[in-house]
């Protein structure tokens, strides 16, 4: 495959209906020949697990700067940076190696199962809404509610008045998919506002009554001078509310497709209970939340036997990179047992070096709480094809995330259990 048919191969996945909904064919060629090449863009573009962790970890490579003569995006859209960038997303050290370090706190893995508690007692309410209706929408009634209510316990945001900013953080993830039309963009950037706003209010109201939850803590930060100003605050608000349940509800998502979809591997989970932690870290390879990812050189770099000027592109395909067969036998294979093989490297859905994912252990503490809950209180689960219409679930339709617009099941709650919460989960 040359370089102008691999261009045309990942068009065709990123651009079209078809290519979203399964880009797995796509990435099976693309990994192929070539597995790494020069886009017209002018980007790099890598496909191979070993290529993709390289340039993710690398120290010199990090985001784009407003002064760097970029390429044209994988998509062919202009890119602009700002030089007003505040979010730990967009930025590179030192800045963000400060903002990460006053929030990481919150979210190691002693501080994870410190709440784990908590966690669990948030998701009683949604299941007992599946036992009464016999089943649900997975992605409306658990995928989604469940993990905001989660962040939003651990930042302090209120559990009412803010119905609104879920719909927002939708229109918001535009801002980083190679898909998105300048329309979506626009709606994206507006909605980033939008979404500002909500939290410099919710500021004010947390510096006249404080309490013991993130948001607090970051503001009496930003108080004591120099180390946060009041743009990082609000930005970095942002983003760890957005992050908090965007790519957490498509590993909720997914990962139950894949358990559906392999009812053998359901089965033997539900046998053997202590595979739920490399169950997991599977579904999270399997079918990635995040395709891909960008890195920019931030000086001149030697990568593949060649140098690399500052402000030189690299488009990872981070789930490509996933089923790669070198690095996974059997790639295309879902076992949920894969990672109990310590010849298995981590997937790459988390991202790596300084900007691997913050929240990546509360991410799989959820997903391991929904999973083994789930699988304790219904003895049986399918997909109710009477509430779809059409034969498969439809993914959304966006690129960089991955994930579904419904799931409908039926469920059957396992004799032994009955409801343990009495109140309906809030709709």
């Amino acid at each position: 495959m040359t370089p102008e048919e691999a261009d045309e191969l990942l068009d065709f996945t990123i651009q079209t209906n078809e290519g979203r909904q399964d880009p797995y064919p796509a990435y099976r060629q693309l990994r192929d020949s070539p597995s790494r090449w020069r886009s017209e863009a002018g980007s790099i573009v890598l496909t191979g697990y070993n290529d993709c962790l390289e340039v993710l970890r690398h120290p010199k490579l990090g985001r784009a700067e407003a002064d760097m003569d970029l390429p044209l995006s994988i998509a062919g859209n202009e890119r602009q940076i700002s030089e007003e960038k505040t979010t730990m997303l967009l930025i590179n050290p030192p800045d963000h190696t400060r903002i990460r370090s006053l929030v990481s706190r919150a979210f190691t893995p002693r501080r994870v199962e410190e709440l784990r508690s908590t966690i669990e007692d948030l998701l009683l309410p949604v299941l007992d809404r599946f036992v009464a209706q016999g089943g649900g929408d997975v992605m409306a009634d658990l995928a989604v509610p469940y993990p905001v209510a989660v962040i939003s316990e651990l930042l302090g945001v209120p559990k009412e008045g803010n119905e609104h900013i879920l719909p927002l953080v939708r229109s918001l993830t535009a801002l980083i998919d190679p898909a998105a039309t300048p329309e979506l963009t626009a709606q994206g950037e507006a909605a980033g506002l939008e979404i500002a706003l909500y939290f410099i209010d919710l500021v004010e109201k947390k510096r006249a009554n404080p309490d013991d939850r993130l948001l607090s803590a970051l503001i009496q930060v930003e108080e004591a001078g120099d180390k946060l100003s009041i743009e990082e605050l609000i930005t970095n608000t942002v983003l760890l509310y957005a992050a908090g349940f965007e790519t957490t509800s498509n590993l909720i998502g997914n990962g139950l497709l894949l358990l559906l979809k392999n009812p053998d591997q359901m089965q033997r989970l539900r046998e053997e209970p202590d595979l739920m932690a490399p169950a997991i870290l599977e579904m999270l390879r399997a079918d990635s939340p995040v395709q891909m990812n960008v890195r920019v050189a931030l000086e001149t770099v030697e990568l593949f036997g060649e140098f690399h000027p500052r402000g030189s592109s690299f488009v990872v395909l981070q789930s490509c990179g996933n089923h790669d067969s070198s690095v996974y036998p059997q790639a295309d294979k879902f076992d949920i047992a894969r990672f109990t093989q310590p010849e298995a490297p981590q997937p790459l859905s988390f991202g790596w070096g300084a900007h691997h994912c913050l929240g990546a252990h509360l991410a799989r503490a959820e997903g391991e709480i929904v999973f083994r809950s789930l699988l304790e209180r219904f003895s049986d689960m399918q997909i109710d094809s009477t509430s779809m219409l059409t034969a498969e679930p439809v993914f959304r339709p966006s690129f960089t995330l991955r994930g579904l617009e419904s799931l409908p099941i039926q469920v059957k709650e396992s004799p032994s259990l009955g409801a343990t919460s009495g109140d309906p989960a809030p709709a």
